[in-house]
């Protein structure tokens, strides 16, 4: 459906809901790796930006000179750390409790 206002197009999209019966639940160790995924994307995008202000220094001086380019060193180690964190961290085990059953012999 489509309204224009003012020489404005609002466009206004609908998605259908997916076939299955209600949302799904993500496991734990989904999450998890969906986690690690984004700290090692964002280390990725904080190195890009670091090399990217070294190699253009003479269109950046400031920012290439700076602790900019220190500052995104040090937050892509950051992510990188966060992110062998998440992938070594073992998944919870969930004790259930037993009722313990005497055996009797006769």
């Amino acid at each position: 459906m489509k309204e224009v206002t003012k020489g404005l197009a609002i466009s206004t999209s609908v998605i259908p809901a997916p076939a299955r019966g209600g949302p799904q639940r993500l496991s734990r160790e989904h999450l998890l790796e969906l986690v690690t995924r984004l700290f090692i994307f964002k280390a990725e995008r904080w190195k890009r930006r670091a090399l990217f202000y070294e190699q253009h220094r003479d269109y950046f001086p400031r920012l290439s000179s700076s602790r900019f380019v220190d500052r995104c060193r040090q937050l892509e180690a950051a992510y990188r750390a966060l992110a062998q964190v998440m992938f070594l961290l073992p998944t919870q085990d969930q004790l259930v409790s037993v009722r313990a059953l005497a055996s009797r012999r006769i």
